[in-house]
């Protein structure tokens, strides 16, 4: 194969990954919008936004630094859950990851939002395997 055939096919190769870099980009940032992050609380959908709009946020020290978010105390009141500390809390991540918290532990916490973790929980009083990320329910189990 000569010169002169090589280097359209080149261009072309050039082209078509640059165009699928493109649309995979686009792709990622779309599913990253803050206003797409929903929630689902004990069968109930929220979007991160609404959560932000109606609830104060306060800050948390962690082992791994200061934090501010939406207190997980105040969502699961805002979502009407009936005798909050009668309950565990199952955090479900999209891969389905998942940790089960006590009430006691869930009035620490917060909920955050970032774009690498999507939506996330941080409890400043458990070890970090109990930060879910990537969060997509809350789960309330009687207990």
């Amino acid at each position: 194969m000569g010169k002169e055939k090589a280097i359209p096919i080149f261009a072309m190769v050039v082209l078509v990954i640059g165009i699928t870099s493109t649309l995979y980009v686009n792709a990622i940032e779309k599913n990253n919008n803050i206003s797409d992050n929903k929630l689902l609380i004990n069968g109930f959908e929220y979007s991160f936004e609404d959560l932000s709009n109606n609830i104060e946020t306060v800050s948390i020290v962690t082992d791994d630094g200061e934090r501010i978010g939406i207190p997980l105390e105040k969502i699961i009141t805002f979502s009407d859950v009936n005798c909050p500390a009668c309950n565990e809390y199952k955090f479900i991540a999209s891969d389905p990851y998942q940790q089960i918290i006590s009430w006691n532990d869930v009035k620490t916490g917060i909920l955050t939002y970032n774009e690498e973790y999507n939506l996330r929980v941080y409890f400043p009083n458990l070890p970090h395997s109990f930060w879910v990320h990537n969060l997509i329910e809350i789960e309330v189990n009687l207990l």
